[in-house]
């Protein structure tokens, strides 16, 4: 392990230098804003003799440095970063150690020796969980790493740290000590409530895990859940690595504002607008540009046969594996299997919610569809084009956004009203507010980062001035970096540090002599994400895998999606905006039409969201597609019998739909059914302030 004294081979200035701004505490800065000053070491400043690598790896360690000594304030992520594929694999190595010693000793334990502190203790913070900082460093930066070797060190670690997983709830003779503790009167009378709920949950996901089964069964489903893991791998490494290319001459492009052709043209083609799969390309076109045949070919792009390489094929794969997992386990499909463990508590019950929705949405989600339909039919008689009688895949954004338009919502107009450093400012000032919190941004150059434009905040508790954790905050897409919006939980709140969560996002990025500018959905998104970093900060568990310290699936939007509806109310809106060039806030009547347009073609959309939380239950059911084709056959089938809308031939959304190949399979409609619970909750905490008169 590094220390201080790797790095007394910089130069006496260079070593001053980084000794007063890395190896200390160093100057920090509050309230969310990006600032640098002489607290903060510049790279460009080494005298050109002494090696940059070396301040790099001082940097990546400094955490062993800060959180040794008693009196140093924890101003870094408690993650040791590693540099090397080397050193990843070494790492894994040790970890995956240190986790079989860890459930040898409890194993080794004399069943009428079962204690607290020698059995539970030790399964709630092991060695190959995110409790331990070092399996983020081990294995996080496969999704944005900007170094592929890195990226698939990366990969290859979070696929033996989920086989070790997988080993360790299949101990059964760890599995008996916990049964021999459970009846102990330590455990009935001496524990708090939450150690008791660690001990109830842990025999739950023992017995989940198919200890009950006979030992070639038992081998039987850890083959199978290492080959889904596998699976569920090689489908994000699809997705993280595409790096499609699209050319479009600008009048292809017509619609789209002349930033965006002006910014992609010429970029690889002379005479051409460069446009990737990434959603600051795809969202403008989507939405904005007037060529059908453009936006026919994005969406082609992005779900057509020769989208996201094997991704079909993968995915039929994975439904077939956890199918024959859950038969195994006892269950007649693997959304039965999932859902018995989620708030629903039963496949019928979302089936039941699903069922019904779609029922009270249909009328008006027709009147939706026909709407639109009308605006495609007057757009193509005033621009002299053929009127194919429907709405096309590729036409439901555009025309979702010409019916915004009609009610005087030019999301085009708005963007200028949310520049993208006020907008992440000022949310995190809404937030400190809200939950009593202090952020304080650390300078760049006294922390590692993977990648130049990433930001570290310290996240304190301002009444007791407690250090809760950090966050950082990744929001422009790349190459080689997870393609959609997510939070990352880094490390789990332990007795010794406090939890560590990563925002990746793929908001445009400020362009020289204009600043990011953000769609009111973007800032939505923004604040939606955020609620998931403060949700996994603010949470009070220490477990590693109790429903205190991981709530039940199809709660995890719940919070986000209560939180996001703030970004539709007037005096938040007012402070998220600013315009970029008069630093005016949004004007009264834009505000108004927005507010008021809030529900315009929401069951249509909803209608959207359904038929995808059925397509992932029609995968993960009792008779899952065995083939690509299949798969193909059913997406046909669901999506216009839903969503009204043809499925365009050969498409399929499968092959991105990244949420069904991870932790969220058989659990997609977890954002319907938070919706629906947040819409009860909310009910008595109406915000009657929504109209702007001044």
């Amino acid at each position: 392990m590094m220390n201080s004294t790797t790095n007394k081979p910089l130069c006496p200035c260079c070593f001053k230098a980084f000794s007063a701004s890395i190896l200390q505490d160093g100057n920090d800065n509050s309230n969310g804003n990006s600032s640098t000053n002489n607290g903060s070491f510049n790279f460009g400043s080494i005298c050109g003799t002494c090696e940059p690598t070396k301040v790099e790896r001082a940097l990546a360690t400094k955490a062993a440095a800060t959180t040794s000594s008693s009196t140093s304030v924890a101003v870094v992520p408690p993650i040791l970063w590693l540099l090397t594929p080397q050193e990843i694999e070494e790492a894994t190595q040790t970890i995956l150690a240190a986790t079989k010693r860890n459930l040898d000793e409890i194993a080794s334990t004399p069943l009428s020796d079962v204690t607290f502190e020698n059995t539970i203790r030790k399964l709630m913070c092991p060695p190959n969980y995110k409790t331990n900082p070092q399996i983020a460093a081990c294995k996080f930066l496969q999704h944005c790493s900007p170094d592929a070797q890195i990226r698939e060190a990366a990969s290859n670690a979070g696929k033996l740290f989920a086989k070790s997983r997988v080993e360790g709830r299949m101990r059964s003779d760890v599995y008996e000590r916990v049964v021999a503790f459970s009846k102990t009167e330590e455990c009935q009378h001496g524990l708090g409530e939450y150690e008791r709920h660690f001990v109830r949950a842990s025999l739950q996901d023992f017995e989940r895990a198919g200890l009950a089964l006979s030992r070639e069964d038992s081998a039987k489903l850890q083959r199978l859940l290492e080959e889904d893991s596998k699976v569920c791998s090689a489908y994000g490494k699809n997705l993280g690595g595409d790096a499609t290319k699209l050319f479009f001459a600008p009048e292809e492009l017509k619609g789209c504002t002349e930033d965006f052709i002006q910014e992609r043209l010429g970029k690889d083609v002379e005479g051409k607008c460069t446009i990737s799969l990434k959603y600051p390309d795809i969202i403008p076109i989507g939405q904005t540009c007037e060529v059908a045949e453009t936006r026919r070919l994005v969406s082609e792009a992005r779900e057509g046969m020769n989208a996201y390489k094997n991704n079909l094929e993968l995915v039929a794969e994975g439904v077939q594996l956890r199918k024959r997992i859950a038969t195994l386990l006892g269950y007649p499909s693997w959304a039965e299997y999932i859902c018995t463990k989620r708030m629903s508590g039963s496949f019928q019950a979302v089936d039941e919610l699903l069922t019904n929705l779609q029922t009270k949405l249909e009328a008006a989600g027709k009147d939706d569809y026909e709407t639109l339909l009308q605006l495609k039919r007057d757009q193509c008689k005033d621009m002299d084009i053929v009127f194919d009688g429907k709405l096309n895949a590729w036409d439901t954004g555009y025309y979702g956004n010409e019916l915004l338009k009609s009610k005087g919502v030019d999301s085009e107009k708005i963007r200028e009203y949310f520049p993208l450093d006020h907008v992440v400012s000022t949310t995190m000032e809404i937030y400190q507010e809200l939950l009593g919190l202090t952020f304080t941004e650390l300078f760049q150059g006294t922390y590692w980062s993977w990648h130049k434009e990433v930001r570290c905040f310290h996240v304190k508790d301002t009444a007791s001035d407690n250090s809760i954790g950090h966050f950082y905050l990744d929001l422009h897409p790349r190459d080689g970096k997870y393609g959609h919006a997510a939070i990352f939980h880094l490390v789990k709140h332990n007795s010794t540090h406090g939890a560590v969560d990563c925002m990746l996002c793929n908001l445009p990025a400020s362009t020289e002599g204009k600043p990011s500018l953000l769609r009111h959905q973007n800032v939505v998104t923004f604040f939606h994400e955020f609620g998931h970093i403060m949700h996994g900060l603010c949470s009070e568990g220490i477990g590693n895998s109790t429903r205190l310290a991981k709530c039940p699936r199809d709660f995890v939007e719940a919070p986000s999606q209560m939180l996001e509806n703030w970004c539709w109310q007037k005096s938040i809106l007012e402070r998220l905006s600013k315009h970029y060039q008069t630093g005016e806030k949004l004007p009264c009547a834009m505000l108004n039409d927005m507010i008021q347009a809030k529900h315009v073609n929401v069951a249509f959309g909803s209608l959207r969201q359904i038929y995808l939380s059925r397509l992932d239950l029609e995968i993960h059911g009792p008779h899952p597609p065995k083939t690509a084709e299949e798969l193909q056959s059913l997406v046909d089938k669901l999506r216009p019998a839903i969503t009204l809308v043809e499925n365009p031939p050969g498409n399929n959304m499968l092959r991105t739909f990244g949420h069904l190949m991870n932790q969220y399979s058989a659990s997609y409609y977890g954002y319907m059914w938070a919706e629906v619970n947040h819409f009860h909750g909310s009910s008595l905490h109406h915000d009657s302030q929504t109209n702007c008169t001044n």
